[in-house]
């Protein structure tokens, strides 16, 4: 056993009770330690006076204590009762009120006479300053870095227990990481050592360290994520999938309620000769095998991808076999399923559901039918890719808002049949990326597109406001849910305190949180009204459940976070207000707007900012200002990449077509060339890749 795999114990200061707090975090190992990456940097490095501090910005200040410690007591009805600390520090040009909760050691540790460093936000002007839960150290700490890591956490461990952690594990394991590139290519690419990125990452000295770690790291990233997808195409593509018929598909279009648009034609067009490997049903060959197609199909909301994969699975039922359509979410499987059912049960299909949450005997028949061919189409979560899942002669592999799967996700779902045969694979998603982006993030799959919307669908007129518009906001919402509408309310955060059980701290204004801001609106803006919340910390069950009375309209208002980026279909909804709308990137406030405007009601988005009170042409204002002026999706991510610019690597994190932890492609388009053009390389001379020499 090399020093990577030594149980976290094997540190000093890790307890048997501490290990689980450790494996909350998927931290078991050393090696999963050095890869717990920082979520951000405090600078504290850079000391001011009180009055060069600027109000409503985070400050490191070096201050002596004035006052004594103050300690009160307070007990809130039905709430567990809080500490307050409370005293006054300064310097040389003015004094600031220090505020803290549940800190009742200060009155031991902070002694007046002595200095001390304080990092946090400043409110006030010269006189009337004060800080809340500042972070305190000794002034004269020489341990201290001007950059200090804040982890992602679980209650019981701080940033410090971590940092300390790591700082051991890196000595311990130094001889045993090893760099899966050359020193050739670390040159040719301008890269640090793995070892070097690792430490940086941690324990940077200054913000060019901390930049060169972090572009080594989404390096490995990016690569990682192209050597696996060419591999992935290459193994599949060296097998055999089944040759549909190209099917008459008149009937089919026949018995839909609409008419495809041209765009979604030619899509299923594309599909189907992928499948069948004909032009049309009159060049239909005796063939029974055909190298497996890969494709993707990009459509901005409510473009009808849907449709186009239903119209799919029916041609390869036509020809005898089976399909499944993997999504992310039990609730908008379910919805495919009825949607599937009512459709393909006219032409005497069987489609059947399998989820987490489906019963086990009810599962035990699906399987049996799937196995034995009963099952034309599979529709499901996470579920479908389950080993004991087997299908008889599966033609095709859909997966929807493939954003949310991992390449080895959709890789176990293709490899449901058997003996070298592959099932056709089509990957959709809803989030618009230039083609030339798309073309070097999905090297393994051909590209189609869905550029039109179908006939009907409305503009969904969009305002950018300030918070002093609330008021006017909240009257609209109320004057729509009478009208018989709903509304949904989309907050940044799901519950407002961090997982050390702080205060969120923001730089001058409130960061609005699902949970709280439900309750805020239930007891007075929104009061009378059915008003709910639901977030990705919940259970499963809790927001399936949340979600379907949503949907079946027993809720007014649904105050949510981005968990409903990927939801029910509620054409009932009209108004999608997005609260800290500076917190989200373009191409995910487009997602979500994209939540309302899909049935016949005229529909509306309300994105609320406190940076509109700054400044009508703040960057934040030219930016929203797209999203006001289009409703087109491939345009908003065009403009959007145009905006960031291929050098800025790490700005906010944009939920776009894939989630890394240090990369981000949609804004590095120069450095997803370099790994492809690597990955490229080392796939021809099957160099493979150790994922867990990468921490991926």
């Amino acid at each position: 056993m090399t020093t990577l795999q030594m149980p976290v114990t094997r540190l000093f200061g890790v307890s048997t009770a501490r290990e689980k707090l450790f494996s909350k975090l998927g931290i078991k190992t050393l090696f999963d330690l050095v890869c717990h990456f920082p979520a951000a940097h405090e600078n504290r490095g850079n000391t001011v006076c009180v009055d060069d501090a600027e109000n409503g910005e985070y400050a490191s200040l070096i201050l002596e204590v004035i006052t004594p410690v103050t300690n009160t007591r307070i007990q809130s009805k039905g709430k567990r009762a809080m500490t307050v600390q409370k005293f006054v520090a300064g310097d040389e040009t003015g004094s600031v009120k220090i505020t803290c909760f549940n800190r009742e050691f200060l009155g031991q540790t902070v002694k007046v006479g002595k200095k001390y460093r304080f990092y946090g936000i400043i409110n006030g002007i010269a006189g009337l300053c004060s800080m809340t839960s500042p972070t305190i150290e000794p002034a004269d700490n020489r341990e201290l870095l001007p950059l200090v890591p804040k982890y992602p956490l679980t209650a019981g461990l701080t940033s410090n227990i971590l940092s300390a952690c790591v700082k051991q594990a890196l000595e311990i394991c130094k001889d045993d990481i090893d760099d899966y590139l050359t020193e050739d290519e670390r040159k040719e690419f301008d890269l640090v050592t793995y070892y070097e990125a690792l430490c940086g990452i941690h324990f940077p000295d200054n913000e060019e360290t901390l930049v060169r770690a972090k572009r080594r790291l989404a390096f490995d990233e990016l690569y990682a994520f192209q050597l696996n997808s060419i591999l992935l195409g290459e193994n599949v593509k060296s097998g055999l999938a089944y040759r549909i018929d190209y099917p008459e598909m008149s009937e089919f279009l026949s018995a839909l309620p609409f008419e495809m648009t041209r765009a979604q034609k030619k899509t299923l067009h594309e599909i189907l000769v992928d499948m069948s490997g004909a032009r049309n049903p009159d060049e239909n060959t005796n063939q029974e095998f055909l190298p497996p197609a890969r494709r993707l199909v990009q459509g901005d909301v409510g473009s009808g991808k849907t449709i186009v994969a239903l119209a799919a699975m029916y041609a390869a039922a036509k020809s005898g076999y089976q399909s499944a359509l993997m999504v992310p979410t039990g609730i908008l499987a379910r919805q495919h399923y009825e949607d599937a059912g009512r459709l393909l049960s006219k032409f005497g299909l069987h489609v059947a559901l399998l989820t987490g949450g489906t019963k086990t005997a009810e599962k035990k028949q699906i399987l049996a039918e799937l196995k034995s061919g009963e099952i034309d189409c599979l529709i499901g979560t996470h579920a479908l890719i389950e080993e004991n899942v087997e299908f008889k002669n599966i033609a095709l592999a859909i997966t929807d808002e493939q954003h949310r799967f991992g390449v080895g996700q959709r890789k176990t779902l293709e490899e449901k049949g058997e003996n070298k045969i592959f099932p056709h694979t089509l990957v959709m998603s809803a989030t618009p990326i230039p083609r030339t982006l798309a073309m070097i993030l999905y090297c393994d799959l051909d590209i189609s597109v869905i550029d039109e919307l179908p006939a009907g669908r409305q503009k969904i007129d969009t305002f950018a406001v300030g918070e002093d518009y609330h008021e006017r906001v909240y009257k609209f919402i109320k004057d729509r849910v009478g009208e018989g509408r709903q509304a949904y309310v989309v907050c940044p955060l799901a519950e407002e305190k961090n997982a050390e059980g702080e205060y969120i701290q923001t730089a001058n204004y409130e960061m609005k949180s699902a949970k709280t801001f439900c309750e805020k609106l239930k007891e007075v803006e929104l009061k009378g009204l059915n008003v709910e919340y639901v977030h990705g910390r919940m259970k499963q069950s809790e927001k399936d459940e949340i979600m379907s009375r949503f949907a079946d309209g027993e809720i007014d208002v649904l105050v949510s976070t981005t968990v409903i980026e990927v939801g029910v279909n509620v054409p009932n909804s009209v108004v999608m207000l997005i609260e800290n709308a500076e917190r989200f990137g373009l191409s995910q406030l487009h997602q979500l707007r994209g939540r309302v405007g899909r049935g016949k009601y005229k529909s509306y988005c309300i994105l609320v900012s406190p940076l509109m009170n700054k400044s009508k042409d703040s960057d934040f204002a030219k930016r929203v200002k797209i999203l006001c002026d289009t409703n087109d999706g491939f345009e908003i991510a065009k403009c959007d990449l145009e905006l960031r610019g291929p050098g800025e690597f790490f700005g906010k994190r944009q939920h776009g077509a894939l989630c890394f932890r240090m990369a981000d492609a949609m804004s590095d388009v120069k450095l997803l060339e370099k790994t492809k053009q690597l990955a490229t390389r080392h796939a021809k001379e099957k160099r493979e890749l150790e994922i867990g020499k990468i921490g991926l």
